[in-house]
């Protein structure tokens, strides 16, 4: 084609194309809003981001429409490679294991070599002199294709003619399919490609043809997200009588920015050996307008055999997403040799894509959130508020003694490559000590009073009378045999009374009773006369939390709901063991208790109820 003529034919292409263009560019401007709103392509040049092509698309020949022996080279029913006139190209909805996938498309036959662009007003498009890429619109579902256009149709085939001469010396000429799914104009790099070659009188005949080249491009990264999560409980320890407690869990999950990794283009070069004979000692090779050298498998020293030869790439770029423009560029190179068509002279030809756009790959961005206890709480994704919070709550029964353990564990699972994190609360419910104390009542009955007159010389030497003489207030017990000293109990409590302007008889009554409980509970003292679990003396009680017994002045009392703090009645104390409240106590009477606490009323009874509470067993351990 002369350079007039060529010149002529871009100058009626520009003029029928700018109402196009004008509606290009509105269409351009909506892709990248859309794309920004979402951040999945962030390449620079073009701002189109169409979806790529998937699976193959071929051109053959149609013989239903045309007859037979219009193709020179090639699989007729599937994919020809040669041809005897451009009126004989048809695209090929291609067979069921390679049409492209469902969707609409357009197509474009260019001139091969250097810049691939399918777009209409681009320099090496053939099909836009004669219509816009909207005639040459198609749709394909499930290996059918549908067409609405000017182009023949027929057998599942559009016809390409017409389009313009190739200014390819040896007649090939490229036939381009790309995706509309994400409007117009199109990325180039995005489309398929297929290689074909006119052979007529008027050009592209027997002699020695150079190779073309064509590929795709891929270019993605990885950008996977890390999660981390917490737990969270109103209260981890519940010192209560009775009843059930609810503990109120919160679960926080957190994502980060993400970590770029795997950033990489990838694809398959397609070189086309349009003679009978291999090409041989041929290299393909493939780049990055930033310098990177991309591994071309078996690109090296190759042989090039007659038809489409395939070679997969790719491209390593590492943890950075280039930040400018960069162009992808494959080329072959062959050294001179002699066909049997004639001496094909070495040289070498390229494809390029200019402005490769990246597609992001999202790594983790939602993880499936469980917990031991309340099962699967949910799925935290990204664009989810940050942190995701889930709430829960779960009852546990008090139990009756002692105190009981619950672990409660978060755990989230990553729906790509099932990365994991685990948080854990442990709460505590504690119903009362199990320490196998007796009320004052049992002291005054028959059964109390009969360990008190058979055991009170005591089984180390430390009789009853003397450790009872060893506090304050029963430094007016008057004599050790065991029959005064029961009685001496009996009087105790039956004179415990709260009237008056002291309580000093009912703290003096509820003591006694603990004391008892104390010295009838161990080895060192009285034996274990009350088969108590464990010496009472030695059990550590949290003065921060008794319980106020309702009918405590006899049988067996229970308690209120009512918790007070009885610290201050034992210098500040938050726990004590039982001995070590009797001694405190007892530190603050006169012999025989006559003035206690200094006769304050308040403070003698939360002593009073300390003392009270050991002895019904609803007093908390510390």
């Amino acid at each position: 084609m002369s350079g007039e003529h060529l010149t002529m034919r871009r100058a009626r292409r520009w003029a029928g194309l700018l109402p196009l263009l004008a509606v290009a560019a509105v269409a351009a401007a909506c892709n990248n809003a859309r794309d920004v709103m979402s951040n999945r392509d962030v390449g620079p040049g073009r701002p189109s981001f169409n979806t790529p092509v998937t699976g193959a698309g071929f051109t053959t020949v149609n013989e239903t429409v045309d007859g037979t022996g219009h193709c020179l080279n090639g699989n007729p029913a599937v994919n020809c490679n040669i041809y005897d006139g451009k009126d004989f190209v048809w695209l090929n909805g291609g067979p069921s294991t390679a049409y492209v996938g469902d969707g609409s498309y357009f197509f474009a036959v260019l001139s091969p070599g250097g810049q691939a662009d399918p777009n209409d007003g681009a320099a090496k498009n053939l099909s836009d002199d004669f219509d816009a890429y909207t005639n040459r619109t198609f749709s394909v579902s499930g290996g059918t294709v549908s067409y609405l256009g000017s182009h023949l149709f027929d057998s599942n085939k559009i016809r390409l003619s017409p389009y313009a001469d190739t200014d390819n010396s040896g007649g090939v000429y490229l036939m381009a399919i790309c995706s509309l799914a994400d409007g117009y104009p199109v990325t180039p790099s995005k489309c398929k490609y297929d290689a074909f070659k006119i052979r007529t009188s008027g050009g592209g005949g027997g002699e020695s043809q150079a190779p073309v080249i064509t590929k795709d491009a891929t270019a993605t990264y990885d950008n996977k997200y890390g999660w981390t999560i917490t737990k969270d409980v109103d209260k981890t320890l519940v010192k209560q009588v009775g009843g059930s407690v609810t503990f109120n869990y919160t679960v926080n999950v957190t994502h980060d920015g993400g970590t770029i990794s795997n950033v990489k283009v990838t694809g398959k070069i397609t070189v086309s050996n349009f003679n009978v004979d291999n090409i041989t000692a041929a290299d393909v090779t493939d780049k990055l307008s930033n310098g990177t050298v991309c591994t071309v498998t078996g690109g090296s020293t190759t042989t090039l055999g007659p038809g489409d030869n395939d070679f997969d790439y790719s491209c390593d770029l590492g943890s950075s997403v280039p930040s400018g423009t960069l162009d992808n560029t494959a080329t072959v190179t062959w050294s001179t040799q002699t066909l049997s068509t004639g001496e094909l002279a070495g040289s070498s030809t390229d494809f390029t894509f200019n402005s490769i756009s990246f597609t992001r790959n999202d790594v983790d961005e939602c993880v499936n959130v469980t917990d031991s206890n309340a099962g699967s709480l949910g799925t935290a994704c990204v664009g989810d508020a940050n942190p995701k919070t889930f709430a829960y709550s779960r009852t546990i029964t008090v139990p009756q003694f002692g105190c009981k353990s619950y672990d409660n564990t978060a755990t989230f699972t990553a729906t790509d490559d099932a990365a994991t994190g685990s948080a854990s609360q442990t709460v505590t419910v504690c119903g009362p000590a199990k320490t196998g104390a007796l009320t004052m009542g049992f002291w005054q009955n028959r059964n109390g009073q009969g360990i008190i007159n058979s055991y009170c010389a005591g089984t180390s030497g430390t009789s009853l009378y003397t450790y009872l003489t060893g506090f304050n207030p029963f430094k007016d017990l008057a004599s050790s045999s065991c029959a005064n000293v029961a009685t001496y109990v009996y009087s105790i409590i039956k004179a415990a009374n709260a009237s008056g302007a002291a309580m000093n008889a009912m703290l003096k009554a509820q003591m006694l009773a603990t004391a008892l409980d104390v010295y009838f509970s161990s080895s060192a003292l009285g034996g274990n006369k009350i088969n108590a679990p464990a010496p009472i003396g030695g059990v550590a009680i949290d003065l921060t939390k008794i319980c106020k017994i309702i009918d405590g002045s006899g049988g067996t009392g229970t308690c209120s709901s009512t918790y007070q703090n009885v610290s201050s009645a034992f210098g500040g104390a938050t726990s004590l063991t039982v001995s070590q409240m009797l001694a405190y106590a007892a530190s603050q009477s006169t012999s025989g208790g006559s003035t206690w606490y200094g006769n304050v009323k308040a403070t003698q009874e939360l002593a009073k109820n300390a003392f009270d509470a050991i002895n019904n067993q609803l007093a908390f351990a510390a």
